[in-house]
């Protein structure tokens, strides 16, 4: 890497140690000098005030790895540590999410299932997360995963594995926006019925209130894009006051069960041929709390995304384990009779645990204060959402590429590929309106499902566990191989997980093809239209979508993001 030189073109000759595919681009250059610097100080802006000034303020150390990625520096990166990690605790909102998420583990398990999968699944998916940061650090870029399996997978297999992984993590992340406008079009159904018995709850209501949930996400993210950094911290604090504002009158009101009926009493009531299959079955409610804690796909707007990504990753997955076995544990606490929580016309044990705590005055305003952040928190998704469409668009991997990844002149940002941007021109926060269209005419098809299936919610949210649990395995299952076969080509990153790489990647692939599996697993062992898991539907739809994408035309548009990286 000469230090001289201002910019450098790569090879179309393989690295022979690495046997990445390379291209032929132009990109600026980064010195080692500058590096170093920069190394001199942690918080990574150790830069001569002598040094031009960066537009996108970037590090030295994020112009180094755009650089070996051969990605150019579209946006301006605005989040810093704590609004990356507050960001990445509202886009997962856990514990909005997660009281309405318990039905089927109180099915298929009862409380005591309920709550030692969760534990069992907070242990085992530590070595995931490590393995997500890890990568994470070595390529900080929006692509995520998909990336990761094109610059890490065995040569044969780095195109069509990451073209896989690139659809499936889209799916995962247009499923997951889905779950979030699901849940606040639902909840205002509920507070209706609240406070008015005689409302009948029908279910195509649900789907008119998904839609404008949508219409206002995608508003949201448009219009507001530009203060969403910025308010990252606020709505956190938010976060976790409104969650002691939903338990403590629960722990303290609430009717309580005894501790032999929470942690020994196991319950099948999917009716299935035994307890313990039913409890495998109940998993998807802890399996869900433990997906979408990354913060990868807005890493090049993160400044030193190296090093902030992957601390951003581990501590969020902290912090909400901690919120999620709380809340759950007093949840369950707070159940003496499962079968009357189960059977509450709202259709989640939680607003009937709620009503034997406060009055339904209460319950409203609380209600009204989760829709409150959710709604936020779907703006937030969205704006993650829209940055994984954008990059696989970029390397080519959706139907109309350039049409996705276009440059509007007026923005100066990719406008068709979706979420808030920022300008590097201007440092002033557009909106790549077009996948952001997308994403919400996805989730306006997926609340249809609605209208047959009162069970649409937890389908969703199968959906959703199911997708990234395979993105999961195929990235961390290529480093694993490159660690067994190739390990001195693995790039060198800012977070590392060194000699105990090889046994944390092993057991990660290993648990999430575990959890993968039972994912797929509906409720109720004898399923009807409303009771069947339509993942794996939807899941089975998407791969042909993308075989046939593929063979008509995704073979000669999409090469994968390694014909761009460079070994520096």
């Amino acid at each position: 890497m000469a230090a001289s030189s201002s910019s450098f073109t790569t090879s179309v000759v393989p690295q022979s140690k690495n046997d990445f595919e390379m291209a032929e681009r132009k990109l600026p250059q980064i010195s080692i000098g500058e590096l170093r610097r920069e190394e001199e100080q942690d918080d990574g802006t150790a830069l001569d005030n002598d040094e031009p000034f960066d537009p996108t303020l970037s590090t030295a150390s994020d112009r180094y790895q755009m650089n070996r990625m051969g990605k150019q520096q579209a946006f301006v990166r605005h989040f810093k540590p704590m609004a990356t990690f507050s960001f990445n605790a509202m886009a997962t909102c856990v514990w909005e999410f997660g009281i309405f998420s318990v039905s089927q583990g109180l099915v298929d398990g009862g409380r005591a299932g309920l709550f030692w999968s969760t534990v069992v699944h907070a242990v085992g998916f530590v070595p995931v997360v490590l393995s997500m940061a890890e990568m994470a650090s070595i390529a900080p870029t929006a692509g995520g995963q998909y990336h990761w399996v094109s610059e890490l997978a065995h040569p044969k297999w780095q195109k069509p594995l990451s073209y896989i992984t690139g659809w499936i993590s889209t799916m995962a992340w247009q499923a997951g926006n889905a779950v979030g406008v699901f849940l606040t079009g639902t909840l205002i159904q509920v507070i209706i019925l609240e406070n008015n018995p005689n409302y009948m709850f029908p279910a195509w209501h649900g789907s008119l209130l998904v839609m404008t949930n949508i219409v206002f996400t995608v508003a949201g993210n448009i219009l507001l894009s530009r203060y969403i950094p910025r308010v990252q911290t606020l709505f956190f604090v938010l976060h976790i006051l409104a969650f002691l504002c939903v338990i403590v009158p629960i722990l303290v009101n609430a009717p309580k069960a005894s501790a032999a009926e929470v942690f020994t009493e196991f319950d099948n009531t999917g009716g299935w041929p035994n307890t313990g299959v039913a409890v495998l079955a109940g998993q998807l409610s802890a399996i869900y709390m433990m997906c979408g804690t990354d913060s990868a796909h807005i890493s090049e707007e993160v400044k030193s995304a190296g090093r902030t990504v992957p601390k951003s990753m581990i501590s969020v997955y902290g912090v909400n384990m901690v919120i999620t076995l709380t809340c759950w544990l007093v949840i369950c606490f707070a159940m003496p009779n499962v079968n009357a929580a189960l059977a509450d016309p709202s259709l989640y044990p939680v607003i009937y645990i709620m009503k034997q705590s406060m009055s339904i005055k209460w319950v409203t305003v609380e209600l009204t204060m989760i829709v409150a952040l959710v709604l936020f928190a779907n703006v937030c998704y969205l704006t993650a959402v829209s940055r994984d469409l954008f990059a696989f668009a970029r390397d080519g991997g959706t139907p109309c590429p350039n049409w996705v990844a276009r440059v509007h002149p007026k923005y100066g940002v990719p406008i068709n590929a979706g979420g808030s941007h920022t300008s590097i021109f201007t440092e002033t926060a557009h909106t790549d309106v077009g996948a952001v269209y997308v994403t919400g005419g996805f989730s306006f098809i997926l609340s249809l499902i609605y209208i047959g299936s009162p069970t649409a919610f937890y389908a969703i949210t199968s959906l959703m566990t199911v997708a990234l649990l395979q993105c999961y395995m195929f990235s961390i299952g290529s480093i694993l191989w490159r660690r067994i076969y190739h390990p001195s080509t693995i790039p060198k990153s800012h977070f590392s997980l060194g000699k105990w790489g090889l046994p944390i990647n092993a057991v990660a692939v290993v648990w999430c093809l575990w959890s993968f599996i039972f994912s797929f697993f509906p409720m109720y062992k004898d399923v009807t239209t409303g009771t069947f898991n339509w993942a794996s539907v939807i899941f089975v739809a998407v791969l042909v979508c993308a075989g046939v994408h593929w063979f008509a035309y995704g073979h000669k548009t999409y090469q994968g993001p390694v014909v761009l990286v460079r070994k520096l």
